[in-house]
């Protein structure tokens, strides 16, 4: 019997117990309809009430019982190992460890001392607590105003009872954490302080936290101490004074990269400055951040403000001392990897400086690179740029170098060159010096050798300094040495045998690896006059729109140049201009000392080697050909007596000859090499008197 209607029958329509005929599309038996109205069973109610108190209930047992087991456990095993630890304690099972058993006699006697040792300090503590716990109740009646016989007495105990079963639960969660505690120990061997494993520096608070710690990473270095004692902490990091045992400087330096670790610094942030008086004292300088991050961008110079005797800053050390030196003598090896700022952070600013200087002047020269374009205007000549340039102008520097010192000695200027506006001092910048020719690194030593009393100077830079890259002698020569970040076999050819073992330690800086990761970029060490400490200096660091700004002033306010007695005592008048150098020939060379020195015969014999030149003859008669080129420059009065005349003043014993001209046999007339010989004496007058005697 059906207990509801299909959904299309109306229900205000049937009679109850009447017979139903379904129609034959519906898969409905014939039956009586009974009306029944809608309701939920009584037994689901119950059941569904009954589940969700089950539930409830279920889950509710199931928090608590999760809530005591996490508790539970905890405590359990904190009370076992309590116990057990216990038992250990009172039966010396320590000692007795430690004793190897109990073979003799001896051994018992000691174990029962240590067993009624322990029983007493127990029994003492125990007393301590009951003591502890009556004078708790004596304050709750005393001062809480309780009753002596109430409830009171059970307030002190419960509360040490609790702090107990805390305790008990908390050192069951020490060791559930850490599964490696054998069931004798009391801490893991990881949290146990022997007084010997080092530990990091971040965990130090105060001074006497750093000293052990540095004590300690010494030692576990094989590096014995006799004092360690911080002098202060930096803005950077920590400075420590040591004092070694039966150790040296050089040992604690082989094993700084190994004290990084240890003290879990940066690496290279552990340097070593050795005590040149005492080699058993040194200074340790342990680098937290970086002593340069607070370093303010420098201000320009102003067109022509500086001169080469004046002290300059150049950068700043990582004490907050000064980088400063004067450039009146001064030469400069720098060495660093690419990346470590060599061009735009040393070149850069040293230039910046020299291109400041009244009384200097400065060229740039680069192989293979570009060099310091951006000082082009405010150069003494354009940039120079490849091997055979760069060696035409060092054979330039050199020349001058050594014909100054006639100029010195004629101005009466004493033992150095005097520097002013009309006489600089001249400085040579030459980047990527490795890849000059042989020649050229010759001509870099003569000029180092001789040019410091002449004012002329070089200022070399190198990606690296082997013996053959950087040529021998250069290293030892300069006045001052920088290294950037480098390699560590560098260090020994520019700082010196053994430097490294002294705390130079140019191998441990990090070259820049682009614009965001500059790292080490700008730092280095230095040797030079008034620089023997291995402590970290960083250049000053211009940028290439302060640098642009610069150069257009200076141009503008004029810059000195060559002097022109230094070029013409070094044959350079016709050579060096202020476009550059160029090549010339022996007839300009004596235009241009006409031209200086008003000299009419070294004019007319210009002329003379100038028809050699255009007639491309070896020999050339006197009247057909050179009296009449003479009287067309201006030599109206000439004769062939004169003209021998002014040929045998400058060349002592040359002779006019006969040779074939025009058809003709004997024409009287001059060799081209006795005009040279007489071009050669007004150049040089000394020279020519020699060579005729």
């Amino acid at each position: 019997m059906s207990t509801t209607l299909p959904t299309h029958w109306d229900p205000a329509k049937v009679i109850p117990g009447q017979l139903v005929e379904p129609e034959l599309t519906d898969d409905i038996a014939p039956g009586i309809v009974e009306v029944v109205p809608a309701r939920t069973p009584a037994l689901y109610r119950a059941g569904s009430a009954a589940m969700t108190v089950a539930a409830v209930t279920g889950k509710a047992v199931g928090l608590t019982a999760r809530g005591i087991w996490a508790v539970g456990k905890p405590f359990g095993v904190g009370v076992g190992s309590i116990a057990y630890l216990g038992y250990r304690y009172v039966r010396a099972h320590d000692l007795q460890e430690v004793l190897g058993g109990m073979s003799k006699g001896t051994d018992w006697n000691k174990v029962q001392q240590a067993r009624h040792s322990r029983w007493r300090f127990l029994g003492w503590a125990a007393g301590g607590v009951a003591a502890l716990n009556l004078t708790g109740w004596w304050a709750l009646v005393a001062g809480a105003g309780m009753t002596a016989l109430d409830w009171s007495w059970t307030i002190p105990p419960t509360l040490t009872t609790l702090v107990a079963a805390a305790a008990a639960t908390l050192y069951g969660r020490y060791r559930l954490a850490s599964p490696s505690i054998g069931p004798g120990q009391v801490i893991a061997d990881e949290d146990t302080d022997d007084g010997e494993e080092p530990f990091p520096l971040a965990h130090c608070v105060n001074g006497e936290q750093v000293e052990e710690c540095v004590a300690r990473a010494l030692a576990f270095k094989n590096i014995g101490t006799r004092r360690v004692q911080v002098i202060g902490h930096r803005g950077w990091g920590w400075e420590v004074d040591v004092d070694l045992r039966n150790s040296t400087a050089a040992k604690v330096n082989a094993a700084a990269d190994d004290l990084d670790g240890l003290f879990n610094i940066a690496a290279g942030a552990t340097l070593i400055e050795p005590d040149l008086q005492q080699s058993a004292h040194i200074v340790m300088r342990l680098i937290q951040s970086d002593p340069f991050a607070d370093m303010p961008r420098p201000q320009i110079h102003a067109p022509n403000s500086l001169s080469v005797k004046d002290a300059v800053v150049y950068g700043r050390g990582m004490d907050g001392s000064p980088l400063e030196f004067r450039l009146r003598g001064m030469s400069m090896l720098v060495i660093g990897a690419s990346g470590s700022a060599k061009t735009k952070g040393a070149l850069r600013c040293l230039a910046e400086a020299i291109t400041a200087c009244r009384d200097a002047i400065a060229i740039e020269m680069d192989p293979v690179k570009d060099g310091l374009t951006e000082f082009a205007e405010a150069m003494a000549a354009p940039p120079i740029r490849g091997h055979k340039d760069c060696t035409t102008w060092l054979k330039h520097l050199r020349d001058i170098a050594s014909a100054r010192n006639q100029v010195k000695t004629q101005k009466d200027m004493g033992d150095l060159w005097e520097p002013t506006p009309e006489t600089p001092t001249i400085y040579a910048i030459v980047d990527e010096f490795i890849y000059l020719p042989a020649e050229a690194k010759e001509l870099a030593i003569e000029i180092l050798r001789i040019g410091r009393e002449t004012g002329v100077h070089l200022i070399f830079a190198a990606q690296e300094s082997t013996a053959e890259a950087l040529g021998d002698a250069i290293a030892g020569a300069v006045t001052y040495r920088v290294m950037l970040a480098s390699r560590s076999e560098d260090i020994r050819l520019v700082f010196g045998t053994g430097a490294a073992g002294m705390g130079y330690r140019p191998d441990r800086l990090r070259p820049a690896v682009d614009d965001e990761r500059v790292y080490d970029a700008g730092k280095f060490y230095l040797m030079g006059p008034g620089y023997s400490r291995p402590i970290q200096w960083r250049w000053n660091r211009f940028d290439r729109d302060q640098i642009r700004q610069a150069v257009k002033d200076r141009a503008a306010a004029g810059r000195p140049w060559f002097d022109q007695d230094s070029l013409a005592a070094a044959d350079l008048l016709h050579i060096i201009n202020r476009k550059g150098a160029r090549s010339a020939s022996l007839a300009d060379r004596l235009s241009a000392l006409a031209s200086q020195f008003g000299s009419e015969q070294a004019e007319f014999v210009a002329t003379l080697l100038r028809e050699y030149d255009a007639t491309g003859r070896s020999f050339l008669p006197t009247s057909e050909v050179l009296l009449p080129a003479l009287h067309k420059a201006g030599a109206e009065d000439m004769d062939a007596t004169k003209l021998s005349a002014m040929l045998r003043a400058h060349a002592p014993g040359v002779t006019a000859g006969r040779e074939e001209w025009d058809g003709k046999p004997q024409v009287r007339g001059w060799a081209r090499s006795a005009v040279e010989r007489a071009a050669a004496g007004l150049i040089d007058p000394s020279k020519a008197r020699l060579q005729a005697a």
